[in-house]
């Protein structure tokens, strides 16, 4: 993962250039020009990093138990339980803003795909203590793997 220099700046320094940041970001004018300034701005790695705390944040507000979010991210239940924690000291701006993100996906394929992809680790969890979550997890369906 991509970390930040180990030389630390002065806070007010810090501060400044945070500002300056967020001015740019501000003044960035569509989804085209947003999406070209980050493409060129950011690493490989950061980009997938952001991409995957942003998914993640939105999984967890909408309820993906852990072992799914592992799954489907493939990152570790350990990296879930401490993001988990830090998203709730978050502030109620933040929380909202997430929130708006998710029901703008909620048009889309988006979660549609992601509940297809994780349903048979959630299948696996519930059968444990539910016997239709378990009768359906033993019963293939029309797009069970293997099935002709």
């Amino acid at each position: 993962m991509p970390r930040a220099s180990k030389l630390k700046l002065e806070k007010e320094k810090l501060k400044e250039i945070q500002e300056h940041f967020s001015y740019l970001i501000s003044t960035l004018r569509d989804s085209g020009e947003i999406e070209n300034f980050l493409y060129n701005f950011l690493s490989e790695e950061e980009k997938i990093m952001l991409a995957k705390r942003l998914v993640f944040l939105m999984m967890i507000k909408r309820g993906y138990p852990a072992p799914a979010i592992t799954s489907a991210l493939n990152i570790s239940y350990e990296t879930v339980r401490i993001h988990s924690e830090k998203l709730a000291l978050k502030n109620e701006a933040f929380h909202k803003t997430i929130e708006r993100l998710i029901k703008r996906q909620e048009s889309s394929e988006f979660w549609e795909k992601m509940d297809k992809m994780v349903e048979p680790l959630l299948l696996a969890l519930g059968a444990k203590t539910d016997m239709k979550a378990r009768t359906k997890l033993m019963t293939p369906g029309e797009d069970w793997p293997g099935k002709a």
